[in-house]
């Protein structure tokens, strides 16, 4: 009986510290599920803040979701916050994410729209940033049609800031590729990792320069689970 106790304490193991990466899962009204809270996407958040505050001008937020980063920016900013827009797909969730900012939306602004066709004309932002959104992106293609939208909207000397899962890290990628078998509650939710060098090569060819890299949690960059890019456009 013991022997059965340690196999299944192993065997939750795994499930046990997803979830606590994770966060809990939120519904966006759609039917589909936002991995919006945990240790490991608050730590993202809180690092793409403190790194968008380095670089002046309006910003865009790619996949506002229930406007958590939106209102914390706004706080750390306070008198000198600039014009934010948020970007989100689904109309709930962006109701959602109004009554979550509540009345204080002097600089705020929400659009619906998609990621890869953004109703904004070519470089009018200074800042744009995607945060906890990248490992939900069901495919490559789809990747690269958000990145080219985001290098479009942007001026020149812009910066894009984002963060990625690494694939080199093992136990994340052991983690998103397995989680299905042992979390039921995903469903057909993508988590996916990625390597930097093939996101590099797609922000080339959009004319997108990494100017930063930061790990999460580990400062060793090949085994950091996170990293936090920043780009210019050229």
């Amino acid at each position: 009986m013991r022997k059965i106790n340690k196999e299944s304490r192993l065997f939750f193991l795994p499930r046990w510290l997803f979830r606590k990466f994770r966060g809990q899962a939120m519904d966006d009204g759609s039917g589909k599920r936002e991995l919006s809270s945990g240790i490991l996407s608050d730590r993202v958040r809180d690092g793409i803040i403190a790194k968008a505050q380095s670089y002046p001008g309006n910003l865009l937020e790619i996949g506002c979701g229930e406007g958590i980063f939106l209102k914390k920016m706004m706080a750390s900013e306070g008198d000198a916050c600039h014009r934010l827009v948020g970007l989100e797909l689904f109309f709930r969730m962006l109701a959602k994410t109004q009554r979550v900012i509540g009345d204080d939306r002097k600089r705020l602004d929400f659009v619906q729209a998609s990621g890869e066709q953004m109703p904004f004309r070519d470089g009018s932002f200074a800042r744009v940033v995607c945060v906890n959104i990248f490992y939900n992106i069901p495919s490559m293609t789809l990747l690269e049609e958000i990145i080219a939208e985001a290098g479009r909207v942007l001026g020149k000397g812009g910066v894009f800031i984002f963060e990625i899962r690494n694939k080199y890290n093992p136990l994340m990628y052991l983690l998103y590729h397995w989680v299905g078998s042992y979390d039921t509650s995903i469903g057909d939710l993508p988590l996916n990792t990625y390597f930097y060098h093939e996101i590099n090569r797609i922000l080339h060819r959009h004319r997108l320069q990494v100017i930063d890299k930061k790990g999460v949690f580990i400062p060793l960059w090949f085994l950091s689970p996170v990293f936090i890019i920043t780009a210019r456009k050229e």
